[in-house]
C-alpha cells in the first residue's frame, strides 16, 4: 500500500504497523501496576498489554494441542 511507504516521523522501527486502537477500561491501581512495568521494562504501556495478550494466546493454545494429542501434558486431574 502507498500508505506503509509513507515517510513517519521519529518512533521505535517496527516490523507491524499499529493501526488498530483498542480502549478498555481498567482501575486506577491496574493502571499504576501497568505503568511501573512499562517504566521498569522501558517500553510503552501498549507494549506490555501486546505481550500479555500473545503470552495468554500462546498458552491457550498449547492447552488446546495438549488437550488434542493422545499423552499430552499431563495435569493433576488426568495423572
Amino acid at each position: 500500500m502507498a500508505d506503509e511507504k509513507i515517510k513517519r516521523g521519529p518512533g521505535r522501527p517496527t516490523d507491524k504497523r499499529k493501526d488498530t486502537v483498542l480502549r478498555l477500561r481498567i482501575d486506577a491501581e491496574t493502571h499504576k501496576k501497568l505503568n511501573r512495568c512499562a517504566e521498569k521494562r522501558q517500553v510503552s504501556m501498549s507494549e506490555i498489554v501486546r505481550e500479555a495478550i500473545n503470552e495468554i494466546v500462546q498458552e491457550a493454545e498449547a492447552e488446546s494441542y495438549d488437550a488434542k494429542v493422545p499423552g499430552g501434558k499431563k495435569t493433576q486431574d488426568n495423572r
